[in-house]
């Protein structure tokens, strides 16, 4: 018996299990100030997980409902943490604050092929093909973690494409919560 879908909103994490397990992965450079998503959540904290677009400098920041969507952090370029061992030890900056010095690198996913499992406010099997926005949250600070969803309800969008629903049968199912496999749609490739 399947249980009810869980709110559990953890950003865009990519799903090897089936097509492309091999995505274009670039770096892109972050600065301060970096500028609050448009349309979104005004924090400009930038977690794993987290969709981003790119400001007229070239420089990444977390994307809301109204940016261009470019691709989706997956992580940060090696760079020690200020706050263990006078930024000397092993441990490496793995969330950027809005404040955050220095300005690390992030490792961004900009592949129209690639596919991310992602929470839904609600989906139906007939919304499967539809282009969506997501759903601005700022990232959780404590834990680290991203906190986007993309919004099926709001309507049609332009940043995403689902593709289907995440094959779960024991805990997940079509309706509210439901986790999504989905496509970017405006990332640059080349």
């Amino acid at each position: 018996m399947a249980y009810v879908n869980v709110f559990r909103a953890l950003g865009f994490n990519p799903a090897f299990p089936v097509g492309r397990a091999k995505m274009n992965v670039v770096t892109r450079p972050t600065t301060a100030p970096r500028h609050a998503s448009s349309g979104g959540n005004a924090s400009t904290d930038l977690a794993v997980g987290d969709a981003y677009a790119l400001d007229n400098a070239g420089y990444a920041y977390r994307a809301g409902p109204s940016d261009t969507v470019r691709g989706v952090c997956i992580g940060f370029v090696f760079q020690a943490n200020p706050n263990v061992m006078n930024g000397q030890g092993p441990v490496s900056i793995d969330y950027l604050t809005g404040s955050s010095t220095p300005y690390p690198t992030i490792l961004g996913v900009e592949d129209n092929g690639a596919e991310f499992n992602v929470q839904a406010d609600t989906l139906s099997l007939a919304q499967v093909g539809g282009a969506v926005n997501l759903l601005d949250a700022a990232p959780d600070p404590q834990y680290r973690q991203s906190r986007q969803s993309i919004n099926v309800g709001g309507g049609a969008g332009t940043q995403f494409r689902i593709i289907g629903l995440v094959n779960d049968p024991a805990s997940n199912a079509y309706g509210a919560n439901a986790r999504a496999i989905v496509r970017m749609l405006t990332v640059l490739q080349g």
